[in-house]
């Protein structure tokens, strides 16, 4: 697999994207100066105490109060094996407690971040736990005998009370470079312990490092892959990196030509706009629709063009083996999390209908978030859930509409009119004998060729007399109604009586 990494710097805003054989699999983007909220470490106030949920509010200095339960005090055990860790029973907070907290869940709509007090930095080979005894290892490593020798190394290197998981790069480390990473961490943790005791509640202690080195450090370079630097401060820390994190591999990084944009110029922006969309297209003309809620995440698949050389079944198949591919992509992409329902094209082989749930779990199996797949129902709908980290991309480069509010319909002029009849009448009714009205150009052409509603309202107020003024520029869905008491006014050009 061709693998091209691409990292650029501009007007506030780090960019990263991964492109697999011309296809973008990853995207992420965060301001330079804040970074991304998750890893970072405050020092917090406790504002509310649940005890029938065992969980509290905190204050973090953030737009929105940040949330701590029990279960946010142990590490999470999707992505490691290891031992059991002790529960706690309780938070053992109360309100007006000063507390250090870490950031680990990004807020989302109306919710605030996820917090916890047991901290954990996070390093290439280890993620070092200060005060969570505990030895784990990345559930990528399978083999036996080298998870055991990675597990007794690393208690060899813990102090009491401390614990680390084993990342999956683990194995291409000496044992030197792996206890420098948990001394330096050591001593960043003491320090940090030592500013809590002096700042004010809010304050930001320690925020993990910028996009480029989070990416190198967790990415597994080979030999062939490819990096592309649009800025040049990133590209000079790529290069200072290169002897760290590339293990002699053959990884050649190139600086963009200044004159262009990067991520325009190699069509990345483009690709990822176009995969962010309410339908995305597969390669034989079939495509999908993905419809997303408060509470879970809908995607239809469809035929489209497709129709196939072979029996129903077969193309029927064939779409449903593109489209769990691309769907697995496209929640990678997207960084979308949660409860996902796929309503695939019905088919009538059961083996067909076993094998695309297996083609779906061995597509997510790519994805460095934990994924559980259920087996396909009887009506052909498969239910799968995705841990989200970090911020969605449609919340990066979407917004939501503010002529539908999200709802991605409009009201039709039909329904406009009738508002507008109800609001000219009520006007009418107050003894208004001269009425202006703004309106969208396409609306008010639509208005004039309704003679029945022209002629209803001049039957009821025979001495009004009503103006319409269209705009190109006004939604459709805008109306602005003037009284108009002096008998001398004004009127803008293209003005049209109604009645």
């Amino acid at each position: 697999m061709q693998r091209k990494l691409y990292f650029d710097s501009q007007y506030g805003m780090e960019t990263y994207a991964l492109i697999e054989d011309g296809k973008i699999t990853e995207y992420s983007a965060e301001p330079v100066t804040s970074g991304a909220v998750i890893g970072n470490i405050y020092k917090g106030r406790v504002t509310n105490v649940l005890n029938g949920m065992q969980a509290a509010f905190i204050d973090c200095g953030l737009e929105r109060h940040c949330y701590i339960s029990v279960a946010d005090l142990i590490p999470d055990k999707s992505k490691f094996d290891g031992g059991e860790i002790d529960i706690p029973e309780t938070l053992n907070l109360h309100e007006g407690d000063e507390i250090l907290v870490q950031v680990t869940k990004a807020a989302q709509g109306k919710k605030g971040a996820k917090v916890t007090t047991r901290l954990s930095f996070v390093g290439k080979y280890i993620v070092y736990m200060p005060d969570t005894p505990f030895v784990g290892v990345s559930a990528k490593i399978s083999d036996r005998e080298l998870r055991k020798n990675l597990t007794f190394s690393a208690k060899k290197q813990l102090n009491e009370g401390e614990g680390v998981i084993v990342r999956t790069a683990a194995p291409y480390a000496v044992l030197s470079t792996k206890k420098n990473e948990i001394n330096y961490f050591r001593k960043l943790y003491a320090s940090i312990i030592a500013r809590f005791k002096e700042a004010p509640v809010g304050e930001l202690l320690y925020s993990d490092s910028p996009l480029h080195i989070r990416v190198l450090r967790d990415f597994m370079l080979e030999n062939g892959d490819e990096i592309y630097v649009g800025n040049e401060q990133v590209y000079n820390s790529i290069e200072e990196l290169a002897t760290t994190y590339m293990h002699g591999n053959s990884v050649s990084v190139t600086l963009h030509d200044p004159h262009t944009d990067l991520f325009y110029s190699a069509g990345i922006y483009t690709q990822f706009m176009a995969s962010l969309m309410h339908k995305v297209e597969l390669s034989n003309g079939a495509y999908l629709i993905i419809d997303r809620t408060e509470a879970l995440t809908v995607i239809d698949v469809n035929t489209g063009k497709f129709t196939g050389d072979d029996s129903l079944e077969h193309t029927v198949y064939c779409t449903n083996v593109l489209a769990a591919r691309e769907i697995a992509r496209q929640v990678k992409l997207r960084n979308m999390g949660g409860l996902f329902v796929v309503d695939f094209i019905d088919m009538t082989e059961e083996n067909h209908r076993t094998a695309i749930v297996a083609e779906l779990e061995k597509a997510l199996r790519a994805d460095k978030s934990k994924c559980r797949v259920l087996p396909m129902s009887k009506f052909g709908l498969v239910e799968f859930t995705r841990k989200r980290t970090g911020v969605a991309a449609s919340e990066l480069m979407l917004k939501t509409c503010g002529t539908c509010g999200g709802a991605g319909v409009m009201r039709s002029h039909e329904s406009i009119l009738a508002e507008f009849r109800a609001k000219l009448l009520d006007l009418l009714a107050e003894g208004t004998e001269t009425v202006c009205v703004d309106l969208n150009f396409d609306v008010a052409n639509k208005l004039m060729g309704y003679a029945a509603l022209k002629e209803n309202v001049a039957a009821l107020y025979p001495q009004a007399r009503v103006y319409i003024i269209s705009h190109r520029t006004y939604r459709e869905d805008s109306m602005y109604f003037r009284k108009v008491n002096s008998p001398v006014f004004t009127l803008p050009e293209g003005t049209v009586l109604l009645y």
